[in-house]
């Protein structure tokens, strides 16, 4: 599995420097608000994933008044290190550096819920694309990651050229590499959509005993070439590239009814965490590992029924980091490791 033993901080956010040491299991951090539990599973998505679930900005992550920091842990016996001088950086694999971020990335695999997820739901269509883009991007030996990044340089220098009004033939030799991309990224994710589909549902029917379905809804309904020559019109009369992978969605109903429009606040907090339970038991399967999961203020709204149930429907083997403020009514699974942060020191 994607086990983290130690985790190091040194100027990163409010600390100066922090030890953690998670057990293998579930472990909770506790503390009242703003003491930094979510930063403490910020530090561990960043130094596993190279990016952060908060903020693309790397030089927010800096404590204030200083100029870099310092990430370091042992991931499966593996020593990594991330040192940021915004907006540069440097990684190292066991004391060596590494010029790409290849072998890095494949060190370990993560799942992150935030309060932010709860856009999931009821938030736009790019917040449920990138889901599906957190699974297709930790599969290993795919052009996935790729393939995203030729659609999206395509894309932008497409659609910089409907917007400043150039000839068709300029707009037109964007096509083929648009469309290349764009089938490839579609058939990924409908793939993606269909082995996600029945796990998400069997993790909100442990939760909650409520159905959960998702329908892929791709962002051309016929081949995209065939719909990028249908759309010209319209792109050059808005200006912008009208169909394709970035209008793809995830359609979400809870018991037969649209979740986005109808579920409760914890309805839709378990519909966020079954998603997010449904990609680590995918990355699983494919990996043969399970994922770390970084569950920050996940109780939320749940009720004691539901707080139990997903506890006890985290996947078998899976280290786990959750934060909250409180424990009071929750009952902890045996070997669960529990430590208080307070004035940035944490405690058992």
């Amino acid at each position: 599995m994607s086990k983290i033993d130690l985790l190091l901080l040194r100027g990163f956010r409010r600390f100066e420097t922090l030890r953690y040491e998670p057990g293998p299991g579930l472990n909770f951090i506790t503390g009242a608000n703003a003491q930094g539990k979510t930063s403490i599973l910020e530090a561990a998505c960043v130094l596993l994933r190279l990016r952060s679930p908060r903020t693309l900005n790397l030089g927010e992550m800096v404590r204030f008044g200083g100029e870099a920091f310092a990430l370091e842990g042992i991931v499966n016996q593996t020593r990594l290190c991330l040192t940021c001088t915004p907006p540069g950086r440097s990684l190292k694999l066991d004391g060596v550096v590494q010029s790409s971020t290849t072998d890095y990335l494949s060190k370990g695999k993560i799942v992150w819920f935030g309060n932010e997820d709860l856009n999931l739901v009821n938030g736009s269509a790019e917040r449920r694309r990138k889901l599906l883009d957190s699974a297709g991007l930790q599969l290993p030996a795919t052009s996935y990651g790729g393939d995203l990044k030729n659609y999206d340089r395509a894309l932008r220098s497409r659609n910089l050229l409907l917007r400043e009004g150039k000839p068709r033939r300029e707009i037109e030799a964007y096509d083929i590499p648009l469309a290349k991309n764009g089938e490839r990224i579609m058939a990924a994710r409908a793939a993606l959509a269909a082995k996600l589909s029945p796990l998400a549902t069997a993790a909100c029917h442990r939760i909650s005993g409520e159905n959960l379905s998702l329908v892929y809804q791709p962002g051309a309904e016929i081949p995209m070439l065939e719909a990028l020559v249908s759309s010209r019109e319209q792109e050059i009369r808005l200006r912008q590239t009208r169909v394709g992978p970035q209008r793809d969605d995830l359609i979400l109903h809870l018991n037969g009814i649209p979740a986005g429009t109808f579920a409760s606040e914890g309805q839709r907090r378990t519909i966020a965490i079954a998603l997010k339970l449904a990609v680590a038991e995918f990355l699983h399967q494919k990996t043969c590992q399970p994922p770390l999961l970084l569950l920050d203020d996940i109780f939320g709204e749940l009720d004691p029924s539901r707080r139990d149930a997903l506890l006890h429907g985290i996947p078998v083997g899976s280290q786990a980091i959750l934060s909250t403020t409180d424990l009071s009514g929750i009952t902890l699974p045996s070997g669960a490791a529990t430590q208080i942060l307070h004035q940035g020191i944490l405690s058992s």
